[in-house]
């Protein structure tokens, strides 16, 4: 009997296109990730620092507006030119806001990054779901968690060096040239791709709904953050409507009501990404103000997220590998749950107990390795479930899910910091917010359950 060889992502077939793949997501996952040590000193030079919050929603707003209209034309003419135009139009904000005279300029070359990315990264998972077999996807999956990983590691040293020792704008100039080459590397490769020819009406307006809705649902809670009383609440309530309404058009039918299946596939995404960002994102702040340790300190610990999760992806793609799908994703959201809680007790500094602070890093490098078994398994499954001429559109409402779950469990910690900070301790201000995390993890195990479809 004789065994065929196991076809990996760097064989001669799909070497190309996997190094451009991986290229492209490297380039915006670095902006991802480093823009946010540029971006301050960018407003402080240019005067602009009362807008320095819309440099960061007018880029996600985009990112949003663009999966939903990106899924869409992929699924019309297919991958092919949304990733051309993705990826120009992201190198071309790149170059808007490194050569911005004023800060409003700089907002607007954000939003056109945002753009691209959107278009770029729904384009990517068409392509995956299109260009490779079956058995491969996992690989390919685990190669896009450390073309992630690589940048969350080294891009916020790289770009803070280029902003003290050369100037911030080097944080975007400096991928200018580097974003053709992967471009170019992919296009040969693209014959394999193709159109359907789906249509769906409205879908423009249903994604500049959920883009607007959620930006309003982040400027409710900079409100909140101010606590303005009257904007805050008006502002959530009227982005939550938008959401919701363009959610039920945008995604999957029955993904609110976390039907079975590719609905519920698409939800945990979301839920998933609201509960362990939300505890990655007060990590350090809470290592530096909380314990009292040096800011060097608090990014190491936050930097173990990004190792534990290229090793649970690399793990979810092993061809050997003969669990379930849907069972990895169970057991990633379990390890991802048990990871939350152990960053959540170095919070706890109390006159009786004081755990140690180097829990919070353990905590993370654990959750980091569940989310990389259930993340990535999670996308499979997307692939699997998809009917062709819906890969655009589910890939898109998988970003956006992404990106709705973490905005609305990170604004409500955010609320939770600003308006108890002052007259609540450390632990207690911590452990509140560590625990609304811990609560959506919990319910991110549900849904978990539910990502297998009925038989």
């Amino acid at each position: 009997m004789t065994h065929q060889p196991v076809v990996g992502p760097f064989d001669r077939e799909y070497r190309r296109l996997s190094i451009g793949i991986f290229g492209l997501i490297v380039g915006i996952a670095f902006e991802f990730m480093a823009v946010a040590t540029a971006l301050p000193v960018a407003a402080r030079e240019l005067g602009g620092q009362s807008l320095f919050a819309f440099a960061l929603t007018g880029f996600l707003g985009a990112v949003m507006f663009a999966n939903g209209l990106g899924g869409e034309i992929c699924d019309r003419i297919g991958p092919r030119v949304p990733l051309v135009i993705g990826a120009l139009t992201f190198t071309g904000g790149l170059v808007v806001s490194g050569l911005a005279p004023t800060m409003p300029l700089l907002i607007v070359g954000r939003v056109v990054q945002g753009l691209g990315a959107g278009f770029t990264i729904v384009a990517v998972y068409v392509v995956i779901a299109q260009c490779y077999p079956d058995d491969l996807r996992p690989r390919v999956m685990s190669l896009i968690s450390t073309a992630w990983v690589v940048p969350s590691v080294i891009g916020p040293f790289i770009a803070g060096t280029l902003t003290e020792y050369v100037s911030w704008r080097w944080a975007f100039l400096s991928l200018v040239p580097l974003m053709p080459i992967p471009l170019l590397a992919v296009l040969p490769k693209l014959a394999a791709s193709r159109a359907t020819g789906t249509r769906r009406p409205h879908r423009v307006q249903y994604a500049a709904a959920m883009a607007a809705g959620a930006a309003l649902m982040q400027w409710g809670g900079l409100q909140a953050e101010h606590q303005h009383w009257l904007l805050a609440p008006a502002a959530v309530a009227v982005g939550l409507v938008l959401l919701v309404a363009s959610a039920r058009q945008m995604f999957p039918a029955g993904t609110l009501r976390l039907r079975r299946g590719l609905p519920s596939v698409v939800a945990f995404r979301g839920v998933m990404a609201g509960g362990f960002f939300s505890t990655q994102a007060y990590v350090p702040l809470m290592m530096v103000e909380h314990r009292g340790l040096s800011p060097t300190i608090a990014g190491l610990s936050v930097a173990g997220t990004a190792l534990g999760w290229s090793a649970g992806a690399m793990f979810q793609g092993r061809p050997a590998l003969r669990m379930a799908r849907s069972a990895l994703v169970v057991r990633g959201a379990v390890v991802v749950t048990v990871g939350v809680a152990i960053t959540a007790s170095a919070a706890v500094v109390t006159q009786a107990v004081t755990v140690p602070a180097w829990f919070a890093g353990v905590g993370l490098l654990i959750g980091g390795v569940g989310m990389g078994l259930s993340m990535a398994s999670n996308a499979v499954l997307l692939f699997d479930y998809s009917p062709v001429g819906d890969r655009g559109a589910n890939s898109a409402a998988i970003q956006m899910s992404d990106s709705l779950g973490g905005l609305t469990v990170i604004g409500a910690a955010g609320v939770v910091y600003a308006v108890w900070r002052d007259s609540w301790s450390g632990t207690e201000v911590f452990s509140t917010i560590f625990a609304l995390s811990s609560a959506v993890m919990l319910f991110a195990i549900f849904v978990a359950t539910r990502v297998r479809r009925p038989a």
